[in-house]
């Protein structure tokens, strides 16, 4: 549910502009010989800018000539991990951005407040979507007898890693959902259009302007350093495409 736009990538600049267009209504009916009038099509910029991220260890001489296993290997695969997992975060904190908010937390999540996030996109055939729970909130849902598990619906589950779906919804599991206060605060993500009115931009959008690029420094006599670092920025390009669904924690 997030599209990677590359359109910095090798190129001068680090800030994109993103226009967003209004729709131009229905056809309306004419007589013969008469003029049809022009509609006039608005749109709103956004502008997004390109930020860099980094994580750099360094591995003392002594460290890996007495340390057992493969430090410059384990170094290299944290830092790996430690970009990864900014990504994400910033991925996921984007999405509360949205201003569509649908209260349920009177209770813990299940199959009716589901049913009133999703009812927000005021659809008229239903749409793919995924909603976002944090990993406290499984048993909530497998004890909803409107839950069904993901080893029962086998290939038509389309989200990779998702373990079910409830009122259509795909559900993924991630802590990074926000929990504040006793409430839970599950995003609900729309994944295609229903109508031609509808902006085509995705949910999210994930601006790259350069992929991780690892470089290896040597301090001589001391030790190796090696840094990573990624060019881009994860930006809420369709907020019309989130509802954010407030549970109770329990």
């Amino acid at each position: 549910y997030i599209k990677v736009d590359n359109t910095l990538s090798g190129k001068a600049g680090s800030t994109i502009t993103v226009p967003k267009w209004g729709y131009i209504g229905a056809a309306e009916d004419y007589a013969e010989g008469e003029p049809i009038d022009a509609s006039k099509m608005a749109f709103t910029t956004s502008e997004y800018t390109i930020k860099k991220i980094g994580k750099a260890v360094k591995l003392t001489d002594e460290a890996q000539l007495s340390g057992y296993g493969n430090p410059m290997g384990t170094a290299t695969s944290q830092i790996a991990l430690a970009i990864s997992e900014k990504l994400d975060n910033d991925r996921v904190e984007v999405l509360y951005e949205a201003k569509n908010v649908c209260d349920a937390s009177a209770s813990v999540i299940k199959y009716a407040s589901v049913v009133d996030g999703v009812d927000m996109f005021a659809e008229e055939a239903d749409s793919r979507k995924v909603i976002l729970i944090h990993s406290k909130q499984k048993g909530q849902l497998r004890k909803d007898a409107d839950f069904l598990a993901a080893d029962k619906l086998g290939a038509e589950l389309l989200t990779s890693g998702a373990i079910g779906k409830i009122a259509g919804c795909e559900v993924v599991v991630s802590n990074k959902v926000k929990c504040e206060g006793g409430v839970y605060f599950n995003p609900i993500i729309k994944l295609n259009n229903d109508a031609e009115s509808e902006d085509d931009m995705p949910a999210i959008t994930y601006f790259l302007k350069r992929n991780n690029l690892v470089e290896h420094d040597r301090e001589p006599g001391v030790a190796d350093i090696v840094t990573c670092t990624s060019h881009g920025m994860a930006a809420l390009t369709n907020e019309e495409k989130v509802v954010i669904l407030k549970t109770k924690e329990k």
